[in-house]
């Protein structure tokens, strides 16, 4: 039988996924959850949090185990995924672009620059970008073009960059960069692949944005940094019917899932550690409030809605991909692009509230500085803001009504 007085006192834990434990992974994440508060207060860069994951091999958890990976499903490193941004939302957005270069990579294992890649992988190490430049696109004056530009040296036989990319999210804690440039030969985009202790490379935590703080989202300054031609590459193409940027979006939102999930324990924590309630107030403690029970429920009720709808987007997803090359494949990119963007419109709107309510619970106790509750409001704001849902509400409406395509670039 449950015992009631024990479970008041007990503090409330992650229901970890299955390959959470399976990968021996459920320690170190109630680990980075027990410090979290404090590395946001602090401002305490995530250094040993990532670097423990790369050597327990969590970068290649994708990979197939006869390439030296744990052969994970898709809809399992998303669970990873959640879990580990319930533990601390910053650690796992830091792999987001990590995890997207294997799955680009893993469609072409046979390609040299791929197979090189994915070893990289497989060896622990971690990718991030570097892509974005304040340079606006002349022809339109939206989105960026690279202005850094590739200059080869006939008499080093090598090229050497130079230029500044910005939002370069995770790079202060990965080991190699994917780089988009102008070759200074043909005058065409192009991509390399270079270390982040290369020579010239510096990597700049001056990012400042208000949540996400740990994300290391600065500047990439390249100051003539050699690059040999092998390590030019040419990205997967991505295709006007895979919709390859959705993962992403569900990458991205499984991450404010996350978030929600800590808001629930955080949530239960507080009021089970509450002993006073307000004078006017109808139980004696308010674990016992009616009020505060029925907020605690509205939390719970809707984190189990929010996990729902990313679930339901990762499930499409993970069927689109399996579908590729099939003649459903199209059907299904959309398909999943759509239900990824549904569920960011509906995840962002309600985790922001229930941020909110976690304050309401609990009341004064709630707003020590140290505690840093309200990082959970700030970090769903900043996630969120990566691509506003404003913009996503007009496509999907119009996928509805009138059965208009979804754009394929980079953010949808």
């Amino acid at each position: 039988m449950l015992d009631k007085t024990r479970l008041e006192t007990l503090p409330a834990t992650p229901d970890w996924s299955e390959p959470t434990r399976r990968l021996g992974l459920a320690d170190a994440f109630a680990r980075f959850a027990a410090d979290a508060a404090e590395r946001d207060v602090e401002r305490r860069p995530i250094h040993a949090e990532v670097q423990e994951l790369k050597a327990a091999g969590y970068g290649a958890v994708r990979l197939p185990t006869e390439l030296g990976g744990a052969g994970l499903s898709l809809p399992d490193l998303f669970g990873l995924t959640r879990d580990l941004a319930t533990a601390d939302s910053n650690v796992a957005h830091v792999f987001r672009n990590h995890f997207h270069a294997v799955e680009q990579h893993l469609r072409t294992p046979d390609e040299p620059f791929s197979a090189r890649l994915l070893d990289l992988a497989r060896q622990g190490r971690m990718f991030g970008v570097a892509f974005s430049e304040v340079t606006r696109d002349p022809a339109g004056g939206r989105g960026t073009v690279p202005a850094a530009e590739l200059a080869w040296s006939e008499a080093e036989g090598r090229y050497r960059i130079s230029g500044t990319k910005i939002y370069s999210t995770g790079n202060m804690y990965a080991d190699h960069l994917m780089v988009s440039a102008r070759s200074g030969r043909t005058g065409e985009a192009t991509a390399f692949l270079v270390g982040t202790e290369a020579e010239g490379v510096r990597l700049e935590d001056d990012w400042d944005g208000f949540g996400q703080k740990l994300t290391g989202s600065g500047r990439t300054v390249f100051d003539r940094v050699p690059v040999m031609e092998t390590d030019l590459f040419t990205p997967p193409a991505q295709g006007p019917d895979s919709y390859g940027y959705t993962f992403h979006q569900i990458y991205l939102t499984t991450i404010v899932s996350g978030v929600v999930q800590r808001i629930l324990i955080d949530a239960i924590n507080l009021v089970r550690g509450r002993s006073r309630n307000y004078y006017h107030g109808l139980a004696d403690h308010p674990r016992q409030e009616p009020e505060i029970q029925s907020v605690i429920g509205r939390i719970a009720g809707y984190r189990s809605a929010v996990i729902g709808t990313v679930e339901r987007a990762i499930a499409a997803l993970d069927e689109a991909w399996l579908a590729a090359g099939t003649p459903d494949a199209h059907e299904l990119s959309v398909q999943a692009t759509i239900a990824a963007a549904e569920a960011k419109l509906v995840t962002d709107e309600v985790a922001a509230t229930l941020a909110s309510l976690l304050i309401d619970v609990a009341s004064g106790s709630g707003v020590s500085v140290r505690n840093a509750f309200d990082r959970h409001w700030r970090n769903i704001k900043v996630i969120a803001a990566h691509n506003p849902r404003i913009y996503k509400e007009r496509v999907v409406g119009d996928f509805h009504l009138n059965g208009t395509l979804p754009p394929t670039g980079a953010f949808f």
